[in-house]
């Protein structure tokens, strides 16, 4: 089947990239990888970078050769019917695991930062019906939120600057300081940062300028690579290479350093600002996921199927009640399929590509 409409621009194209990449993880990101290689370890986020940008040219050209079709029947041109819907089937189950863990480990963070005596389980519906709205809305609604929203992460960026008056350069000196070995070794943790390119796929045939679309998807990491390593310096230069490991979510710690003479708890209003621009994150991969199992069971996405879906995500929040530690668990789930869907794809595709080239070429023989 193939999508006639092109809904999204290229400016929004290079915001979805960014802001699906850019969501729970950059929270402690700057702890884990000074766990890792101390504050030399900015450096590997670079190589990260890197990384995601060659993986995200390869879904592009994939994608290229069948530019039209939609999500289910891009994999089976590719992979045939039987395997192509077992993979979609599974990429689904994934990407709405991804968007409810998302979801309720925002709520966490309202829980001990904001909203300590709120249930989780209000907080979950609250939160869920705006993510109705903009699901319901299709990408052509979800990528105009996310084109809305983009001054306020330009906003809070630019405000982390205030929180330098009680820096230390001398933290981060020398930037190398115990050789490219430990800076090496923090490479799968900075690719599991960029997690969301996966969605290029699936975002790809929605694209007004196809042929600008590797250059998009340069923009889309780069912006994410300069976001982490703005943020994981910072705090590098707050915190002292001691202080930073005990610090279980730094980027949000550093945001109570920040003080006006007439506002009070200025923190909470940027935690409030944080949270929209999490909140791309798990819309993004619950409508994706949505959308999915819409095109391979083929379904129309009616409101009582999301409702449906919303009503297991608070069944379920009911029968294992989210914790920190739990949803950490289930964070190492994520990065291990993540890395296995973003990295196994593109094989995939390239293998079974070869193979019915080949048969091709036999059968004209």
């Amino acid at each position: 089947m193939k999508i006639k409409k092109s809904k999204i621009t290229q400016f929004q194209f290079i915001l979805m990239i960014f802001g699906i990449q850019v969501g729970i993880g950059i929270m402690s990101l700057p702890r884990e990888l000074a766990m890792k290689a101390g504050t030399s370890s900015w450096i590997g986020i670079l190589f990260g970078g890197i990384i995601s940008i060659s993986i995200s040219i390869l879904f592009v050209k994939l994608r290229e050769r069948a530019p039209d079709l939609n999500y289910v029947s891009f994999f089976t041109f590719y992979l045939g019917k039987v395997i192509g819907s077992i993979i979609v089937f599974l990429q689904a189950i994934y990407f709405l695991y991804v968007g409810y863990q998302v979801l309720v480990r925002a709520i966490l963070y309202i829980q001990s930062y904001i909203l300590q005596e709120a249930k989780g389980y209000v907080l979950l519906v609250l939160f869920l019906f705006p993510t109705y709205q903009l699901t319901r809305g299709g990408i052509h609604l979800i990528a105009k939120y996310i084109e809305a929203i983009f001054p306020i992460a330009i906003f809070t960026l630019f405000m982390l600057l205030f929180t330098l008056k009680d820096k230390d350069i001398n933290f981060i000196l020398p930037i190398i300081k115990n050789g490219w070995m430990p800076i090496f070794k923090t490479i799968p943790l900075t690719t599991t940062s960029f997690l969301g390119i996966e969605l290029i796929i699936l975002f790809y045939p929605y694209l007004k300028s196809k042929d600008k679309a590797i250059k998009g998807v340069i923009i889309g990491n780069v912006l994410t690579t300069f976001t982490y390593i703005f943020v994981t310096l910072i705090c590098f230069v707050i915190y002292s290479p001691y202080e930073i490991h005990k610090s279980f979510e730094p980027v949000i710690d550093i945001l109570s350093v920040i003080e006006f003479q007439y506002v009070e708890r200025l923190d909470f209003i940027l935690f409030s600002l944080f949270l929209m621009l999490i909140s791309k994150t798990w819309v993004t991969y619950i409508w994706a996921g949505l959308n999915s199992l819409s095109e391979l069971f083929k379904f129309k996405l009616l409101p009582i199927v999301i409702i449906i879906l919303f009503i297991l995500m608070i069944i379920f929040s009911l029968i294992q009640v989210p914790t920190f530690t739990n949803t950490t668990h289930h964070r190492h789930y994520i990065t291990v399929s993540g890395l296995s869907i973003t990295i196994g794809t593109p094989i995939l595709l390239l293998v079974f590509g070869l193979i019915k080239n080949r048969l091709s070429k036999v059968k004209i023989n």
